[in-house]
C-alpha cells in the first residue's frame, strides 16, 4: 500500500495537478479570507463556508485521472496483476489524493492565528469549521474516486463528479421542492445530502451523526470502488457461482450495515446529549446545567409546537429543541406547517404567530404560551441607526423557552413594581437608552412590570408586590415617599435601585438617600474617576468605570460590571448587626471621588476629593423584627434572630428580611451599556431576581447568548501584508513550484 501511495502521489505533483488543485483552493479561500476577516476585523471562518462549493468542482479535476487514466492507458493490468490487494490499491490511491486536500486544509489552518494578532478569536469554534471542511472534502474525495473506477475517460469522470457532487450539495433544496414535510422519496433523496451535517460543524458543533455520515460515507465509495475494480480482476465461468453475484449480495449488506449506522448515529444524537460537543464560544447549541436539573424534575407533559415544516425548520432552533427532548421524557416536539394547518394556532391565540415561532401547551392544563420568533433572535436596535439595518445579535431560545415552560406550569403572576414621578432616567431615552434587556430578564421570571407613583399610594404591601425597581430619579422624594419604600422593605420587600448621576449631578436628595441609609448603604456625593486604564472605557474617559465582579450575585460573570458616571457607596459606619452589607463590584484604589465634578480640571485626585476604592454594585439584607401586642399596638425593632415567628405573653413576633440591589448607576442597566459587557450587568439582576421571586414552580432563567462574532482591530499594514501572503505569493509559489517540477519531467 505504501509503494502505491508513494507512486500515485509523485504521479500527481510531476503532472501540476496536484500544485494546480492547491493553487486554486488556496487562491479562492485566500480572497474570502483577506475579503471578509482582513478588510472588515471579520473572526469567523468565511472562506471555508464559500469553500464547500468551490470543492464541488475542483475535487473532481483532482480525482478524474485516479483510476480512469489508467484503464485509458491499460497500465491497471500492472497494478490488477500485482501481489496486492484491490483494497490496499484502493486505500493507497484514496491516501495519497488526501494529503493533496490537506495542504490547503492546513493553509487554513494558519489563519485563526493571524487573525488572533488582531483580536480575540474562538479557536474552538475555528478549528471545528476547519475539521467539517475537511470530512466534507475526503467524502467528495472518495466518491470522485468511485465515479474515476467506472469509466475510462477523465472527462467523463470530471463531468458525472461534478453533478453528482452538485446534486448532493443541493439535495436539501430538491427535498423541499418535492415535500416541505417529507415522505419515503425525501428520505431515501436525504441518505445522500452531503451539505447539511457539515452545518454542524459550520455551526461550532461537533455531532456523532455529522462524523458518523462522513466517515461511512467515506468508507462506502471506497469499498464500491473495491467491487468495481474487482470485477475486472478476475473473470469467472457463467457455470460456477460468480464473484458478480457474491459482490452484488456484499454490497447490498454493506450499504445496508451503512444505512444502519447512519440511523443509530442519530438517533444517539439526538436523544443523548454527550454525542453533541459545542465548540462555539457562547455555547449557542447547549442548555445549561441550571435548566437540565429543571427538566428532569419535571412532572407535567409539556408539548412545544413549532410553526414550520420540519425539514425547513430553523435548524439552531431544532437543536435547541432536541436538548430538551433528550433531557426530559416529559417534553413533546411537533412541527405544524403553517400552509398546511393555517388555523392551528387559533387553539392557543388570536394572533397567527411569525414562522419558526413556538407555542408551549401544558397538557393537563391546556395553558399555553406564545414564544415568538423575533423574540428569539433578539435584533440589534443600535446597528439599525448606525447602518440602517437590523441584525439578530442573540440568540434567546432557552431563556424564553424556560419561561414559557415555567409559565405554563404555573397559576400565579407576579407583579413588580416601577416607580416613576421624579423624572427617572429610565424615561429619558437621550441618556439611559433603551431598557429592553432588563425587561426581559424580568419577564422570564414570569413577572410584570407596572408603573406606579407614589404620590397616589400610602402603603405598598408585599402580598401585591414581589419586588420594586428604582431607576435613576432625579428629584428628591418627599418624606412621606420615603417612607412608603422603607416600610414595605421592612416588612419583608426587595428592591433594585440605580443611581442617576449624570443629568441630576449636584442635586441634592436628602430623602431618597435616607432610604438607602436605613439599609446601611452611604451614597458619597460626587462622581467616581477611575483612573487605573486597566478599568477605564478608553473611548469615554475615565468616568465610565469597569470593575470585576466580587461575590456573591456577581460571581462568574462573563464580563466587567459597567458603570458610566456612578455615585461612590460606601457601608454607613457603625451600622447595626441586624445589617448584612456585600460589596459586589468595587472600583480600584487609584480612583477617586470627584465632588465638584463640574468644575474639575483633572481626573486625577484634587483638593476636597476623596480617595477611592468605591463600591458600585452592593447588595444588602436587613433583619426586621416586628412585635404585635394583644391589644392590637405595634412595636418594631431591629435583630439579628433568624425565626420566622414567636408568640409569647406580648404578642406575636414576625421576622422579616428586607432586600436591597443597589447600582451606583443607573446607566449600568441601560441596552447600550450592558451590551458592551456581554450583558454582566443585566446578569447580575437575574441572579437577584433567583432569590427576591419566590415562584410557585421552580424558574430558571437564562440571559440571551450573543450571536455576534468578535470584532478585530486589523491594522492597515498587516491587512496588506497578510493578505498578499495568503491570496497571493502562498498560491503563485504552489503554483510555480508545480510548473518547475512538470517542465524538468518534460525535459528529461
Amino acid at each position: 500500500m505504501l509503494a502505491i501511495y508513494r507512486r500515485e502521489l509523485k504521479s500527481y505533483f510531476t503532472s501540476v495537478i496536484a500544485c494546480l488543485f492547491i493553487a486554486v483552493i488556496t487562491l479562492i479561500a485566500g480572497i474570502f479570507f483577506v475579503y471578509y476577516n482582513l478588510s472588515y476585523g471579520v473572526s469567523e471562518m468565511y472562506s471555508v463556508y464559500q469553500c464547500l462549493l468551490i470543492l464541488v468542482f475542483t475535487v473532481p479535476i483532482l480525482t478524474m485521472k485516479v483510476i480512469a487514466d489508467e484503464r485509458r492507458q491499460k497500465t491497471d493490468q500492472l497494478i490488477l496483476t500485482a501481489p496486492v490487494s484491490v483494497g490496499k490499491i484502493v486505500v493507497g490511491k484514496f491516501f495519497a489524493l488526501e494529503t493533496i486536500y490537506a495542504v490547503p486544509v492546513f493553509v487554513m489552518c494558519l489563519y485563526p492565528l493571524i487573525l488572533s494578532s488582531f483580536g480575540t478569536v474562538s479557536f474552538k469554534t475555528s478549528y471545528t469549521n476547519i475539521l467539517g471542511l475537511f470530512l466534507y472534502g475526503t467524502a467528495f474525495i472518495a466518491i470522485g474516486i468511485f465515479i474515476s473506477s467506472i469509466t475510462e475517460s477523465q472527462v467523463i469522470s470530471a463531468i458525472i463528479s461534478i453533478v453528482v457532487l452538485l446534486m448532493g450539495y443541493m439535495m436539501q433544496s430538491l427535498e423541499n421542492m418535492i415535500s416541505s414535510n417529507g415522505n419515503i422519496l425525501t428520505k431515501i433523496l436525504g441518505c445522500f445530502d452531503l451539505y447539511t451535517p457539515v452545518q454542524d460543524f459550520l455551526n461550532g458543533v461537533i455531532s456523532l451523526s455529522a462524523v458518523v455520515y462522513y466517515i461511512s460515507i467515506t468508507v462506502l465509495f471506497l469499498f464500491l470502488t473495491c467491487q468495481s475494480i474487482q470485477k475486472r480482476r478476475w473473470n469467472v465461468s457463467k457455470k460456477t457461482i460468480g464473484t458478480g453475484v457474491f459482490s452484488m449480495g456484499f454490497i447490498a449488506i454493506v450499504v445496508a450495515v451503512t444505512v444502519f449506522a447512519n440511523m443509530i448515529a442519530t438517533t444517539v444524537t439526538s436523544k443523548v446529549s454527550s454525542a453533541t460537543i459545542d465548540m462555539t464560544s457562547t455555547a449557542l447549541f447547549s442548555i445549561s446545567n441550571d435548566t437540565k436539573k429543571m427538566l428532569k424534575k419535571l412532572d407535567s407533559d409539556i408539548t412545544i409546537y413549532v410553526m414550520a415544516p420540519k425539514t425547513s425548520a430553523d435548524s439552531t432552533i431544532k437543536k435547541t429543541l432536541e436538548r430538551y427532548k433528550s433531557t426530559s421524557k416529559h417534553i413533546k416536539v411537533e412541527y405544524k406547517d403553517t400552509t398546511l394547518y393555517p388555523n392551528f394556532y387559533q387553539k392557543y391565540t388570536d394572533a397567527a404567530p411569525t414562522s419558526n415561532s413556538l407555542i408551549v401547551v401544558n397538557e393537563k392544563t391546556s395553558k399555553s404560551k406564545v414564544v415568538d420568533y423575533n423574540d428569539i433572535y433578539v435584533s440589534d436596535s443600535y446597528s439599525y441607526y448606525t447602518s440602517g439595518s437590523s441584525n439578530a445579535s442573540s440568540y434567546d431560545c432557552e431563556g424564553q423557552l424556560n419561561s414559557a415552560i415555567s409559565y405554563v406550569r404555573s397559576n400565579t403572576t407576579y407583579k413588580i413594581y416601577q416607580i416613576e414621578g421624579h423624572d427617572e432616567a429610565v424615561t429619558d431615552t437621550t441618556n439611559f437608552g433603551s431598557d429592553s434587556n432588563l425587561k426581559d430578564i424580568v419577564s422570564k421570571y414570569n413577572a410584570e412590570i407596572e408603573s406606579i407613583k407614589l404620590v397616589n399610594r400610602t402603603e405598598i404591601t408585599t402580598d401585591e408586590c414581589a419586588a420594586l425597581l428604582i431607576l435613576g430619579p432625579e428629584k428628591d422624594y418627599t418624606e412621606d415617599e420615603a417612607k412608603i419604600v422603607i416600610n414595605y422593605l421592612n416588612n419583608g420587600g426587595k428592591a433594585i435601585i440605580g443611581l442617576e448621576n449624570f443629568t441630576s449631578q449636584g442635586v441634592d436628595k436628602p430623602n431618597f438617600n435616607s432610604i438607602l441609609k436605613e439599609f446601611g448603604v452611604n451614597v458619597q456625593s460626587g462622581v467616581v474617576a477611575e483612573n487605573n486604564t486597566s478599568y477605564y472605557s478608553t473611548q469615554y474617559g475615565p468616568r465610565f468605570a469597569f470593575a470585576d465582579g466580587i461575590t456573591g450575585y456577581a460571581s462568574g460573570l462573563s464580563s466587567y460590571v459597567f458603570a458610566p458616571y456612578t455615585s461612590g457607596l460606601k457601608q454607613v459606619k457603625d451600622s447595626d448587626d441586624s445589617i448584612t452589607y456585600t460589596a459586589l463590584a468595587s472600583t480600584s484604589s487609584d480612583s477617586v471621588l470627584k465632588t465638584n465634578a463640574s468644575k474639575a480640571t483633572t481626573y486625577k485626585k484634587e483638593s476636597g476629593d476623596v480617595d477611592g476604592p468605591f463600591d458600585i454594585v452592593v447588595s444588602v439584607e436587613k433583619t426586621v423584627t416586628t412585635t404585635k401586642s394583644n391589644d392590637d399596638s405595634n412595636k418594631s425593632s431591629d435583630t439579628s434572630n433568624s425565626s420566622e415567628k414567636n408568640s409569647d405573653s406580648t404578642g406575636e413576633t414576625t421576622t422579616n428580611i428586607a432586600s436591597l440591589l443597589v447600582f451606583g448607576s443607573v446607566y449600568s442597566l441601560s441596552d447600550t451599556m450592558d451590551n458592551s459587557v456581554s450583558q454582566s450587568n443585566t446578569q447580575i439582576v437575574n441572579n437577584a431576581l433567583k432569590d427576591y421571586i419566590d415562584t410557585e414552580v421552580e424558574t430558571v432563567s437564562v440571559p440571551a447568548k450573543s450571536l455576534s462574532s468578535e470584532q478585530l482591530t486589523v491594522t492597515e499594514s498587516g491587512s496588506r501584508l497578510f493578505g498578499i501572503l495568503i491570496s497571493v505569493v502562498v498560491p503563485v509559489i504552489i503554483l510555480l513550484a508545480g510548473i518547475v517540477v512538470w517542465v524538468r519531467r518534460r525535459k528529461r
